[in-house]
């Protein structure tokens, strides 16, 4: 369950997006470079289908079990998030293809958002959508796609086979539940009413994704909306949950926390284009309240971006210890958030200036510096890092069961191996 953000503003966009999964799956931040291919087939997530001659160079935030991904962007400015829809569709256990696999796909092969919705429209018609998609439970759904360029964006929802989409004039969002009834750019079967025909109302319900809807909703129609506006919508909390955050959890808010009925934003990225300048920023960790952003231009490999996945999911595990930390009372909240605040705000100043002046060079070395002020910053907290570790029992009782399988088989593609 997530959030995926997209504005239009006077300059450019600001893209945003929550990767909600199960609190222990690791969120695995990858650049693959641009290759020629030669195999035949390429093996997804659970089927094989047709490989083309060259993929795409892709940035991927992407689960560690899975072969595709939550959200990424290629070398051609493309950008992808997807959403858990739960529609009443048959058949969603049958192994297909899952909708992270279409967001890879998607940006692998294609060079604008046009050319993209229309990739993923048809390998969904060709080879379907389905197969587990849980980390530590089954878990069966459609999904929804908010795609992006520099000059347009598109929502796509399904339900199987079919499809509706719609090209955004000025800002949209999705979560987890259909949005389209009426007004689509275009539809596999000409249904009116798509999301109200298709919906599973009784799991909608419950995913809490309403009130998200609507939050990220009132966050996008502010006016001269910008980067720091999306991160403080990416990490809002509904209202009445803020006072148990860590112990009962939230699955109404778009920084979700683990909760009876919801899942844990385990990643996060936004994307932020003016004028002829673009830059990403990531979070390289679960809960975006306690993460710092982490500016980032394309193909750059510094972390929390990554090139291979032991390393990432090194950076993942340890920022994950400290977040639990936290949540542990090991460490003093308000400090914390205060010094991570004064880091992070001094990464956008220096950005929005590097930006104006347009150095490469100068661009390049203040990325460079800014993840080893973040790394230095989690440092600083090692010993508590390492002293949860070894004394989980003073997590809150939920994340304390959950803590002690952190790391664990993180990597097997099937459910029955991950949970040995």
């Amino acid at each position: 369950m997530c959030d995926t953000l997209y504005k239009k503003t006077s300059s450019g966009y600001v893209f945003g997006k929550n990767s909600d999964r199960s609190p222990n799956e690791p969120n695995l931040t990858l650049f693959y470079p641009r290759r020629k291919t030669t195999e035949k087939l390429v093996r997804c997530t659970y089927i094989e289908i047709p490989q083309v001659p060259e993929t795409y160079a892709a940035l991927l935030v992407q689960p560690s079990w899975m072969w595709g991904a939550e959200m990424g962007i290629n070398e051609y400015g493309v950008i992808i998030g997807n959403e858990a829809v739960f529609t009443k569709s048959k058949g969603k256990k049958q192994e297909r293809l899952l909708g992270m696999d279409l967001v890879r796909l998607g940006l692998e092969r294609g060079k604008t958002a046009q050319e993209t919705l229309n990739i993923i429209i048809a390998l969904l018609e060709e080879f379907g959508q389905g197969g587990n998609c849980g980390f530590d439970k089954p878990f069966y759904y459609d999904n929804s796609f908010l795609i992006v360029d520099d000059n347009e964006a598109f929502v796509l929802e399904t339900n199987a086979k079919d499809w509706v989409y719609r090209k955004i004039e000025d800002y949209y969002n999705i979560s987890n539940r259909l949005s389209l009834n009426d007004a689509y750019t275009a539809s596999s079967k000409n249904i009116p009413n798509f999301a109200s025909k298709n919906s599973d109302f009784l799991f909608t319900h419950f995913s809490g994704s309403k009130l998200r809807e609507q939050s990220g909703c009132e966050s996008l129609s502010k006016d001269n909306f910008q980067l720091r506006d999306m991160f403080a919508a990416l990490r809002s909390h509904h209202p009445k949950d803020e006072k148990h955050l860590y112990t009962k959890g939230s699955v109404r808010s778009v920084c979700m926390h683990k909760s009876a009925l919801g899942d844990h934003t385990t990643g996060s990225m936004v994307v932020v284009k003016k004028g002829n300048y673009k830059m990403i920023w990531l979070t390289g960790g679960s809960t975006p309240c306690l993460a710092i952003y982490k500016p980032m231009t394309f193909s750059l490999i510094v972390p929390p971006v990554f090139s291979n996945l032991e390393s990432s999911l090194t950076y993942w595990l340890d920022r994950e210890y400290l977040v639990r930390a936290i949540y542990a009372g090991l460490i003093n909240e308000t400090d914390y958030k205060n010094q991570l605040q004064i880091l992070e705000d001094s990464f956008i100043e220096k950005a929005e200036k590097l930006l104006e002046k347009g150095s490469e060079e100068e661009l390049k070395d203040f990325i460079i510096s800014a993840s080893e002020k973040e790394s230095e910053f989690v440092e600083e907290y090692r010993k508590e890092i390492e002293y949860l570790k070894n004394n989980q029992e003073k997590l809150p009782k939920r994340w304390h069961k959950l803590t002690e399988k952190l790391g664990k088989n993180v990597y097997e593609r099937r459910l029955d191996k991950r949970l040995k």
